[in-house]
């Protein structure tokens, strides 16, 4: 090879690491970012922005450094914790925390991975819980107001971690029960209150029951007497017209009143008793004459 040919090979290798350079360089300088991502761009170790919207961008070839993290929705699933109700009830919380992350810069400088943050969470879902079943009872955290509880406790839980760049979208107990030595002393405290509960409405329901029999016996009573009081009333009134007719009766015919009696009190004196009469004799004399 001729002093010509090796200059010309030697500049055609100079051009090849030249284009091998370019197109280094000119990939280095573009990142992609896809829809469930997002990122902050380091250079030399240092945050000088951050990406949340997906698509193509620049970066400084060599010195910039893509870290990149999800936008998905992360589960963290705590470990049991044993609390202290307003009651004085311990109870077992077996709590689960939904997340994401929110400020990538923050969690970068503050965290770095999901790792560290569910270490965090550990803490804050801890001190929420606590913090939550003391200023609640028993039944409220088991049913009256178990909503309400665990929206509190997902606010307390994301007021620690909002610094580190974490949304805590929702705590949630898995599980709520009581530690295996303080089961039975419980129930029996429970049973004990729900009896105690028992007897009371069976005697509110007794008094009840007393007063209501009372006042219906008053007003059989009552209604009995104003019965027989117009019982009463009427009967007189319905003796006193008998008294009238039979005195219009005797005045017009005495005759057929003298009958009259004189059978009524065969009938009421002498029921189903045969009498013996002569004629014109007794009840017969009135009959002297009749057709």
């Amino acid at each position: 090879m001729n002093v010509q040919g090796l200059g010309q090979a030697v500049r055609n290798a100079v051009l090849l690491v030249l284009l091998v350079a370019l197109v280094a360089v000119g990939i280095g300088s573009f990142y992609v970012i896809r829809a469930d991502q997002q990122a902050v761009v380091l250079r030399f170790g240092k945050v000088v922005r951050s990406v949340r919207d997906p698509g193509l961008y620049l970066k400084m070839p060599f010195a910039d450094v893509v870290e990149r993290f999800t936008k998905r929705l992360i589960e963290y699933d705590a470990d049991p914790v044993a609390v202290v109700t307003s009651d004085k009830k311990n109870l077992v919380f077996d709590s689960i925390a939904v997340f994401r992350i929110a400020d990538p810069d923050a969690f970068y400088r503050r965290i770095r991975t999901v790792e560290g943050a569910q270490q965090r969470l550990d803490d804050s879902v801890y001190a929420a819980v606590r913090i939550v079943a003391g200023k609640s009872t028993f039944d409220e955290l088991i049913f009256s107001r178990r909503g309400d509880s665990l929206v509190e406790a997902t606010r307390i839980t994301n007021d620690q971690t909002s610094a580190y760049g974490v949304e805590v979208l929702k705590v949630a107990f898995k599980r709520v029960f009581l530690p295996q030595e303080n089961e039975e002393a419980v129930y029996r405290s429970m049973i004990a209150e729900r009896s105690r509960i028992a007897a009371q409405l069976r005697a509110e329901g007794r008094s009840i029951a007393a007063r209501l029999r009372s006042k219906a016996q008053r007003d059989y009573t009552e209604i009995l007497a104003a019965a027989q009081k117009q019982a009463e009333e009427t009967r007189g009134q319905g003796d006193a017209e008998a008294q009238r007719i039979i005195a219009d009766a005797a005045g017009q015919n005495p005759d057929l009143y003298l009958f009259l009696r004189t059978l009524e009190f065969y009938k009421e004196n002498l029921p189903e008793t045969p009498v013996f009469l002569k004629p014109g004799e007794g009840i017969l004399r009135y009959l002297k004459g009749a057709e």
